[in-house]
């Protein structure tokens, strides 16, 4: 049975994400379907790429990730199709494919839509679906190439006694998930005094592991589990309480 995770800027208050799954589910009856989140903000590829390059390594090798995120319409955009690490993904090209990939896929094809005159863009993505699904090969319902747009992620910056990163995802708790991972962490002394700065002199002392190792309503910093320095507050909303927002700068400290 073939798998697919299905990850949209769609939302979930219109009939789009249903549309697409009826076509792939009659294009494709035995396939099984996974929805990652149809809440990534409109046209936000970024987001979208974190989700997946975070997601898509905890499914079977072998699994279809479709990326419908920031699409400009049939004929309008180049849909691609990709192997990478022995996943498929299919996605507009719009650079969210390089923000998921660490380095070059084993193939990237360019769906050809002259080859087969089909109405709808879902009626594209189901072709591709069609060809991994039965003939583990998208090579065939395309052209191989090496021109897309490409996009570089922000990471963080090492210097001699400071990271300094970005707030690069709120979740649903308030949570402000940084760029900053555990292993940069890692590379400074142990010995030296460490502060996260924040909103310029608004800062957190140390990193806990949980949140209830602080008192309810009081602020903290830890890594999630995907090892991303997290800001929070124990039972709150650090976002909005301690006014942070994507994109804005994090800075930790070491003196």
């Amino acid at each position: 049975m073939a798998l697919i995770t299905l990850l949209t800027d769609f939302g979930d208050k219109d009939y789009y994400v249903g549309l697409f799954k009826g076509d792939l589910s009659v294009a494709c009856p035995s396939v099984k379907i996974v929805d990652i989140s149809h809440s990534i903000p409109p046209y936000d590829i970024v987001t979208a790429a974190f989700f997946s390059k975070n997601v898509y390594t905890h499914f079977p090798k072998g699994t279809i990730h479709i990326i419908r995120v920031f699409e400009q319409g049939l004929g309008k955009q180049k849909l691609l199709a990709a192997k990478y690490d022995n996943h498929y993904f299919i996605a507009p090209d719009n650079g969210v494919l390089t923000l998921i990939f660490d380095g070059k896929p084993d193939l990237i094809v360019e769906v050809d839509f002259k080859q087969v005159k089909l109405d709808t863009l879902e009626d594209y993505y189901c072709r591709v679906v069609k060809e991994i699904t039965f003939n583990h090969n998208i090579g065939a319902i395309g052209v191989a190439t090496s021109k897309y747009l490409e996009r570089q992620a922000k990471i963080p910056v090492l210097q001699q006694d400071k990271i300094i990163g970005n707030v690069i995802y709120i979740d649903n708790f308030g949570n402000a998930i940084t760029n900053i991972h555990e292993k940069d962490i890692l590379r400074y002394d142990k010995e030296k005094q460490m502060r996260i700065n924040y909103r310029r002199s608004d800062f957190i002392d140390r990193i806990v592991k949980n949140y209830n190792d602080v008192p309810q309503s009081y602020s903290l910093a830890r890594f999630n589990s995907l090892g991303y320095l997290e800001l929070c507050i124990n039972c709150g909303h650090a976002a909005d309480l301690l006014g942070l927002a994507k994109d804005d700068a994090i800075q930790v400290i070491f003196e």
